[in-house]
């Protein structure tokens, strides 16, 4: 073989083909892309046809590339099957013998892929049964496919081991060859504009070889930062001179390794922080089959809107996208976390992991910007130790690198979100025995208009934390506050990495990060939130309470954050504003932060003096010249004085003795107090250490609040039932919990407490605390005139809890009050009335029948969740179908209700995902009796100052949780 026109060729045949389904074409289409719909596995096969005129020279063989053939690619030259292969989720190269490969001759190729229906799950690019219903379900060519030309011998792959600390570098090859081939190989150094900086020669004995070169100060090392990217190229040369192949690969001399739970890119510290594209679940959307393959639009509003922010690194979710992608990153500089698709299960078998697994290595060592390795997602179990093998049998053959599990703790709390209440289970990344990459967390998904977004759980999660009437704007708000906090927190804490979830995704899940059409690159609030955690310079205050009083002294932690190389003096300005953007405090101060440090400052702040809505902020003044955006750490809070209302002037109220918060809580509202059982109290108040004893079966307390309640006194009974606060608190130091889904509870502990005359409080415990409360469907009347997000979040406890981990429920009522109950959860009243009704209960969720033993009623049961944990596979976690259907005979439970003292139960708060839940309730006794409100909210500590505890987390007094209190008295004195 010759060099120049003659020598080896590497043939684009992108462009137009035809296509069509059982080899009848019928459309012509643009190769790479979506040409078919993305969301239906077809019945057929899908066929592609090319015809091309090969070009002169003095090749001899040929090899095609499809980058990206979904799915078990087969090539036909003039109608006959010449290869075929596994897989179609990494490259895929097909050997093309036939008869008419030769030069200056025209050919017609054919390629077949299969249905994903027709794909069997022991394939490696199997799509995983949990992403059919959101994700790119089609067969197409979604990459390149390149055609390359060469000699006898072609290379496989390219391999480049890099010595950092020495500044050397061996790039092991593999050739496609007879065993006993020899030759020799050259090595070229270029840079982007074709200049040689370095010339290797070696010798080629065998299919496995290497040609080592020093660097010797012509090669500047790869970074986000500074992305110095040069290009390999591999010349193979046979024993008469002639060239039998080349291959050019992009190069970047970079280090990347784990030291104390840390990541480090060449010997220096770095935080990978950046969003996250899921780019085949993007295909499955209209707007993303027309921009997924605009790279144009994808470096304006992607890569360089995520470097404008400060951020280095890009997560590509869920398998690979198109490879012009990963250039761009190498390019452009944005660390890369590589993934395979498997997701919720590995089903594939060994054999095609050692093949398909090779191939995505063999790409990831083409690209300096690729930097963790993650060859599967939210899997455990058996099924791992088949990858595993597999991957210990690859991993020999390339150089050291970062991986999922074995290196880093790949952590998914979707605190603030999805499946979780604010969570902020962690005080420091260095207690866990591995690196910390947080990659999943957000969510909260909206579509282009703020809407809520298509995926299964969004419509309950903003419920949960937003309540029933809720704006575009407040859901973007609260999308791009639970996005940015969380990532701050992670910070904070010293997370190696984290990324938000999700920049680009479907409908189904994920929705985008965008307004309006997507082609105009609209960026919603989110994306300027994240630039406190992105850019490597930066503040964050470290604040979770909501409630201040009016000129309260407060002391913030800032942290100020240097991750760039040379110590800064960084200058921080505090601000207090209202919405209107009226400033009412200003501070400001220069700290000195070493490389790749940070200090925390503790700052004195003056609260405003007047009640209402506020937002303290911390800017870093100083922020890099390339971060093109604010860099501010932002949190609104409000300022409460808590007032008596009127209906409360002259009230005695009675405690008991040890309830001395209650007490100083009344003394300071200039409330009178008195002894329990004094006869001239109006309202008997109760709390912690009441409940206790209530608890425990003291007899005579429960028979005083009967008594006062027949007399015509209402009793307010506070901080009842189980005080479980959930994961964060855990009865084992230094249990975790699951890192990569929500708290499950197995069987859930249940008590019940009898109070007097046959009610009783039935607590069930659930897998989470919660932290935002809402006023009932009917009735408002607990907040007054507070706004209905004065309890979303209270001082104090991990998250702001304000409701434990436990579901209250009442037994024992009338029959009105029955009603009431289980009509919430669904039931027919009327029915309810009949002789025979019965209520199927399996993780808080309900079916009605009129039979007993009903075991059509207890499938549609199972069925319903088993829908849920397969349209939301993480849900998995957290809903146990193995838990028997607890059955009610709700007819019998009616007719006991029949004699039951109570006369009605008003709902007075909900909360929990579809605010299921009802911490808050009154029971009414009818006329003349007194009223008894029964509250489950988390408010001892938080009533009087002197009552709580120090510390971050330490639960403590609460101007908003002391007028809540007020306002349970004002309905009870009514």
């Amino acid at each position: 073989m010759a060099d120049g026109i003659n020598g080896p060729k590497a043939i684009s045949l992108n462009g137009k083909w035809e296509m069509g389904f059982a080899r009848k074409y019928t459309s012509t289409v643009i190769v790479p892309g979506i040409a078919t719909d993305p969301t239906i596995m077809s019945n057929e096969v899908l066929w592609y046809k090319k015809e091309i005129k090969l070009p002169a020279g003095n090749w001899s063989h040929a090899t095609l590339e499809l980058k990206g053939a979904r799915f078990q690619p087969q090539v036909y030259i003039n109608g006959d099957l010449v290869d075929k292969k596994e897989g179609g989720m990494a490259p895929v190269f097909l050997t093309l013998l036939h008869k008419s490969i030769s030069p200056g001759h025209t050919i017609t190729i054919e390629i077949a892929l299969a249905s994903l229906k027709n794909v069997p799950p022991s394939d490696a690019s199997f799509i995983p049964w949990a992403d059919h219903f959101r994700s790119n379900v089609g067969s197409g060519l979604w990459d390149d496919v390149v055609l390359h030309l060469h000699g006898e011998v072609s290379i496989e792959r390219i391999i480049p081991f890099i010595d950092f600390d020495n500044q050397k570098v061996i790039a092991r090859y593999d050739l496609n060859a007879a065993g006993d081939f020899k030759g020799k190989a050259k090595i070229d150094i270029v840079d982007k504009n074709g200049k040689v900086l370095i010339s290797q020669n070696g010798v080629v004995a065998g299919l496995h070889n290497a040609v080592n070169f020093a660097i010797n100060g012509k090669l500047k090392s790869w970074s986000p930062k500074q992305p110095r990217l040069y290009y390999l190229k591999l010349t193979i040369i046979n024993s008469r001179g002639y060239i039998e192949d080349q291959s050019t690969i992009p190069f970047g001399v970079k280090k990347f390794e784990i030291k104390d739970k840390q990541f480090y890119l060449n010997d220096q510290h770095f935080v990978a922080k950046g969003p996250t594209v899921v780019w085949h679940r993007w295909m499955r959307t209209a707007e993303g089959r027309e921009l997924g393959y605009d790279t144009s639009w994808f470096i304006k509003n992607i890569v360089q809107r995520t470097k404008d922010l400060g951020g280095n690194y890009l997560r590509f979710h869920l398998g690979l996208p198109p490879e012009k992608f990963l250039d761009l990153c190498d390019r452009l500089g944005l660390a890369v976390q590589f993934e395979w698709s498997f997701f919720h299960g590995m089903p594939a078998s060994k054999e095609s992991l050692l093949i398909q697994y090779k191939s995505w290595l063999n790409l990831a060592m083409r690209h300096p910007s690729v930097s963790l390795i993650h060859p599967y997602n939210e899997t455990g179990g058996d099924q791992l130790k088949t990858a595993w093998a597999a991957l210990d049998e690859l991993l020999p053959a390339y150089p050291p690198l970062v991986l999922e599990d074995r290196d880093v703790l790949h952590i998914h709390k979707y605190w603030w979100s999805l499946f979780e209440n604010l969570g902020l289970y962690y005080d420091n990344a260095s207690d866990f025995p591995k690196a910390v990459m947080s990659d999943e967390f957000g969510g909260n998904y909206l579509d282009e208009k703020g809407d809520l977004g298509s995926y299964s759980t969004v419509k309950e999660t903003y419920l949960r934390f937003l309540g029933r009437d809720h704006t575009a704007k407040e859901r973007l708000a609260f999308h791009a506050q639970a996005n940015a906090k969380v990532a701050e927190y992670w910070r904070r804490i010293g997370a190696a990495g984290f990324s938000p979830f999700c920049a680009l995704g479907s409908k189904e899940d994920g929705n985008h990060w965008f307004l309006g059409p997507l082609k105009e690159g609209n960026p919603k609030p989110v994306w300027n939130a994240l630039a406190a955690s992105f850019s490597p310079q930066s503040v964050s205050i470290e604040i979770w309470d909501r409630d201040f009083e009016p000129n309260q002294q407060q002391v913030l932690p800032v942290y100020v954050f240097n991750d760039e190389s040379k110590a800064a003096g960084l200058s921080v300005k505090v601000t207090i504003e209202n919405s209107a953007g009226k400033i009412f405090y200003t501070k400001s101060f220069l700290s000195k932060v070493n490389a790749f440090d940070k200090e925390v400052v503790p700052v004195s702040v003056t609260i405003p003096a007047e009640a209402g809505d506020y937002t303290v902020k911390a800017e870093l003044v100083n922020k890099p010249s390339f971060v093109k955006y604010p860099v501010i750490s932002a949190w609104d809070f409000r300022v409460v004085k808590a007032v008596v209302p009127a209906n409360l002037a002259g009230v005695i109220v009675a405690v008991a003795k040890d309830e001395a918060e209650l007490k100083e809580f009344l003394k300071h509202n200039k409330i009178v107090v008195v002894e329990m059982g004094d006869p001239a109290a109006n309202i008997i108040l109760t709390s912690l250490q009441t409940w206790k004893k209530i608890a425990t079966g003291d007899t005579h307390l429960s028979n005083t609040i009967r008594d006062a309640i027949a007399k015509g006194k209402s009793v307010v009974m506070l901080d009842v039932g189980d005080r479980l606060l959930g994961q964060g608190y855990p009865t084992k130091a230094g249990d975790f919990g699951p890192l990569q889904s929500v708290a499950r509870i197995s069987n859930p502990k249940t008590n019940t407490y009898n109070l007097f005359g046959g009610i009783a409080l039935k607590f069930t415990e659930t897998a989470e605390p919660e932290s935002h409360l809402h006023p009932g469907k009917t009735n408002r009347q607990l907040w007054g005139i507070m706004p209905d997000q004065y309890t979303r979040i209270w001082n104090g406890l991990r998250g702001g809890l304000i409701v434990p981990a436990s579901d209250m429920t009442f037994e024992g009522l009338s029959a009105k009050a029955f009603l009431t109950q289980w009509k919430a959860r669904g039931a027919d009243e009327k029915k309810i009335e009949n002789d025979q009704y019965f209520g199927y209960e399996l993780q808080g969720f309900y079916e009605f029948s009129d039979k007993p033993n009903d075991k059509v009623t207890e499938k549609k049961l199972k069925d319903k969740l088993l829908f849920l944990v397969q349209d939301a596979p993480a849900l998995a976690n957290s809903i146990n179908l193995n838990i028997p259907v607890a059955i009610t005979n709700l007819s019998k439970g009616y007719k006991d209700a029949e004699k039951g003292i109570a006369d009605n139960l008003i709902p007075l708060a909900n909360c929990a995902k579809n605010l299921t839940q009802t911490p808050v309730a009154l029971v009414d006794f009818g006329k003349g009796k007194g009223k008894l409100i029964v509250s489950q909210l988390l408010t001892s500590g938080r009533l009087a100052k002197g009552f709580g505890e120090t510390g971050l987390y330490g639960i403590r007094y609460d101007e908003v949780a002391a007028q809540f209190v007020l306002n349970m008295m004002d309905i009870a004195a009514h």
